[in-house]
């Protein structure tokens, strides 16, 4: 993955580059296709993702939460709380998403803490939302 390809990311657009090269060498760039299960509810959480393109449905129990889109993260929320996943997530259409890693989490609190302070911060609104 190349810092660019980051940076159209809005949790990472401001972010340094010297910062996300530190992170982009361990991400993916990894694709689904509609109707594909990405997340299960009560799984382990061991990723989260930022959808690059395409849309996703997060459910609980089959009532819809939430659509995500282009420059949304899901996953975030079990991997900061390190519980398991707590919702459904399904490929709505086609979806591009960058894969980054549990253990990429304890780099970017170093290398951008401001982004973990923003994912908290999505984390908490959704909760309250």
């Amino acid at each position: 993955m190349d810092v660019e390809t980051l940076k159209n990311v809005p949790l990472f657009a401001d972010v340094p580059d010297e910062s996300l090269a530190k992170v982009a060498i361990f991400t993916q760039l990894v694709a689904f296709h509609a109707g594909k299960t990405i997340v299960a509810d009560g799984g382990f959480a061991n990723d989260f993702y930022a959808i690059e393109d395409g849309e996703v449905e997060v459910s609980k129990d089959g009532e819809v939460l939430a659509s995500l889109g282009a420059g949304d993260t899901f996953g975030e929320a079990a991997l900061l709380e390190g519980e398991p996943r707590n919702a459904d997530v399904i490929a709505k259409t086609s979806v591009r998403a960058i894969k980054i890693e549990h253990w990429e989490l304890s780099r970017m609190r170093r290398a951008m803490p401001e982004v973990i302070e923003r994912l908290k911060a999505t984390v908490q609104a959704r909760a309250a939302g």
